[in-house]
């Protein structure tokens, strides 16, 4: 192996807390980490989309984006499919080598397993469950070609190796593939490439660089100068700019971790606003009105320099315009010359004036007033209390996307808002099985999930068995055909470890009981002993299953869940 990518590797195993992974495990993991993030800038658990080992057919590692979002089976895919009525589609397959040499023979017979897998018909091969699932899902995304956007679906195809970049022959074997793959017809294009040592070195640099955007704003004026806020400009730009500069990333997804400061989901298109927004674009007359028609965009931006009318920006977040955003990149068909929209850059002195900004500017909205300091409220207390703790209990709530990414924290210690969600509303709100259904979660008033009222300990203790669970499965301490029952087995943990009582309201009560639960919770040998015990009576239940469904489907459901945390209830 390279030294190079070596030494990438032992970073990425201590980053990625992956001790116990073997060498050619890891490798894999770490090529799906630097091709998948080229196509979805967010932060992911690239484990998860390992497939690599027996009948894997050559596919290591699979991903789908769908509408900026990055799935690694087939109930996201399916949850994806049934909530959008648009969908750009890119699918990402690689295979990975520690080799020192390309070799021309793995290109053309990942060609050949791709052809089948992609393939309408069923899979001649004999294939993984991981392999059959990227099989189905991509059925699955046929049955809605209607939905299809112009470009869509793209295949990616990357044969990652440890030797130089590709050769003459090497590209024409690529190109080969290309063709083989095409002639399925179920695509609207397929790129193959070989990356060598330098290439994967190079992308996984990439996935340490901060998000960047530069483009052109010639119609924008400064705003005058004003306590805490270092410069701001307000102008229009081109929607279709605006689109293709700052919202999506190379990979052609909307960028969906620009909104996670606002203070509002997208709504959809079927929204009375929203499809107001998307009737003005598809008039010819009206959409030339649109920089006044709509209130337009607030970015706001850690860093903004600005070199005549090329504009360069760093870490920044949209805090209000997020359904304009949406509905922009969704009809940017439409995006003729003659479309601009509003853009106001904020570049703040403080966290704090970033904080006020976003509830000013969302104050036109029908949100309330008291609702937004409330919900920013609750946030930082959740924060606060992460950051209280000590090692080897040490972890970190994301509250705003990256705000971490410059300090020095094992980035696995970082629990994003929407795994939060997940862990809260399975472990103490009793939603097993609509743990992937985090914006259903996040606005059911009845869940009260970030409420005022809500104990940050409690939301810490639900972090702390999603990271217990979840370093287990990477670690493959439990087997990774259990990933669809994570959700399962961490809230079966925490209701035997609690001796089946609920989270108490009151909050002294409250930390106590939580409390109790994070010494045993902090017991890694004792969780991984918890669980293990828990396996036979899932694997139980999975046979005598009268609807034969598979455990991504039936960890979806009502009942199952409920039958397997009635079967592990006094589990020693």
């Amino acid at each position: 192996m390279n030294e190079i990518i070596r030494e990438r590797l032992a970073a990425f195993r201590a980053g990625h807390e992956l001790p116990e992974l073997d060498d050619a495990k890891l490798f894999e993991t770490f090529a799906a980490y630097c091709v998948l993030h080229q196509f979805h800038e967010e932060r992911f658990e690239p484990e998860l989309h390992r497939t690599g080992g027996g009948n894997d057919l050559g596919v290591d590692a699979w991903g789908i984006v769908i509408n900026g979002d990055l799935h690694h089976d087939l109930a996201g895919v399916r949850q994806a499919v049934e909530a959008n009525r648009e969908m750009n589609v890119v699918v990402i397959a690689l295979q990975a080598k520690t080799s020192a040499s390309a070799e021309g023979k793995v290109v053309a017979d990942l060609a050949d397993n791709l052809r089948q897998i992609c393939a309408r018909s069923p899979i001649s091969y004999t294939a993984s469950p991981e392999v059959m699932e990227l099989h189905e899902a991509l059925g699955l995304i046929y049955d809605h070609q209607h939905r299809l956007t112009e470009h869509s679906p793209r295949l990616e195809v990357r044969y990652v190796h440890c030797g130089q970049e590709a050769n003459v022959d090497l590209l024409e074997k690529c190109r080969s593939a290309e063709s083989a793959i095409d002639e399925i017809g179920r695509f609207q294009s397929v790129r193959f490439a070989a990356v060598g040592w330098r290439e994967l070195d190079r992308l996984y640099k990439l996935t340490n660089r901060k998000v960047k955007a530069k483009f052109d704003w010639p119609n924008r004026s400064a705003i005058p100068a004003m306590e805490g806020v270092k410069e701001a400009w307000v102008g229009t730009i081109p929607a279709s700019e605006f689109v293709e500069r700052l919202l999506v990333d190379e990979g052609g997804s909307i960028r969906k971790f620009l909104f996670e400061d606002n203070l509002r989901e997208f709504l959809g298109q079927s929204n009375e606003v929203n499809d107001g927004i998307a009737q003005t674009l598809a008039d010819p007359v009206k959409r030339k009105r649109f920089a006044v028609l709509n209130n337009g965009i607030t970015v706001i931006a850690t860093s903004f320099d600005t070199s005549g009318n090329e504009c360069h920006m760093s870490r920044f977040q949209i805090v209000n315009g997020c359904q304009t955003g949406h509905v922009l990149f969704e009809n940017r068909d439409k995006l003729t010359d003659d479309v601009h929209v509003k853009l106001t850059v904020i570049e703040p002195e403080s966290e704090g004036i970033a904080a006020d900004i976003t509830i000013a500017t969302n104050r036109q909205t029908e949100i309330a007033s008291d609702d937004l300091r409330a919900d920013q409220k609750i946030h930082r207390d959740i924060e606060e209390y992460f950051l209280i703790q000590r090692q080897p209990r040490d972890l970190y709530y994301e509250r705003r996307s990256g705000q971490y990414d410059a300090r020095s924290v094992t980035m696995t210690r970082v629990i994003k808002q929407s795994q939060l969600i997940q862990a809260y509303a399975s472990v103490f709100r009793g939603h097993v099985h609509e743990a992937s259904r985090t914006a259903k979660l996040r606005s059911d008033p009845a869940l009260r999930i970030f409420h005022a009222d809500s104990h940050p300990i409690a939301y810490y203790t639900a972090a702390a068995i999603w990271y217990q669970v979840d370093w287990l499965l990477r670690n493959n301490h439990l087997d990774r055909k259990w990933k669809p029952a994570r959700f399962m087995l961490m809230a079966a943990a925490v209701r035997r470890f609690a001796k089946g009582l609920d989270l108490p309201q009151s909050p002294r009560f409250a930390e106590r009981h939580c409390e109790m639960l994070l010494k045993q919770i902090w017991n890694r040998d004792e969780v991984e002993r918890l669980v293990c015990l828990m396996i036979p009576h899932l694997e139980k239940l999975l046979e005598t299953e009268a609807s034969k469904q598979r455990l991504h489907d039936l960890a979806r459901t009502k009942g199952f869940t409920e039958r397997f945390l009635e079967a592990v209830a006094e589990v020693e």
